[in-house]
């Protein structure tokens, strides 16, 4: 198995594979925007807030990977869970999946020296390690948005991950 064939089942069990955890489409399945919103503490994150930093990295390395230009980051981490496109929640969602669907579909185009090639003439770091990295961090706050659903009594058992 190679890179590429790695990263694509990375990619389609984070968006809608349910595997070893629970996929995106899995982990929002039936949430309201009332649900979404919900945090236990000021100190938390809420769903829709962690869904709206995997938008922000997500798009900001696929413009990357594809060639569209990107501007300079403002603010800091802690800003990329703001909403700064002010979408509703299901667009917040439908972005993302989307977002996940165009990784799929520029990784299937890409070839071994697309994903051996680095970043940027900034970073030396090779696409295959920021999209594994990528993948990873999807996963790590998908897990997230399912705890979260089962702290505030909104995960169905019936869908896996006890």
């Amino acid at each position: 198995m190679n890179h590429k064939s790695i990263f694509l089942n990375q990619i389609a069990a984070c968006r809608n594979e349910d595997g070893w955890f629970a996929s995106f489409d899995r982990a929002v399945k039936g949430l309201t925007s009332e649900q979404a919103s919900w945090k236990q503490t000021d100190m938390m994150n809420s769903i829709w807030e962690i869904i709206n930093h995997l938008r922000f990295w997500n798009l900001r390395y696929l413009h990357y990977f594809t060639g569209v230009p990107t501007n300079k980051m403002e603010g800091n981490n802690d800003s990329t869970f703001r909403n700064q496109d002010r979408l509703d929640w299901p667009a917040t969602v439908a972005s993302l999946h989307e977002m996940m669907s165009a990784w799929y579909k520029a990784i299937e185009e890409s070839d071994d020296v697309k994903l051996a090639s680095v970043i940027n003439e900034q970073s030396d770091e090779p696409w295959a390690d920021a999209i594994a990295d990528l993948n990873i961090h999807n996963a790590y706050h998908i897990g997230q948005i399912v705890y979260i659903r089962k702290l505030q009594g909104s995960w169905d058992p019936e869908q896996g991950v006890h």
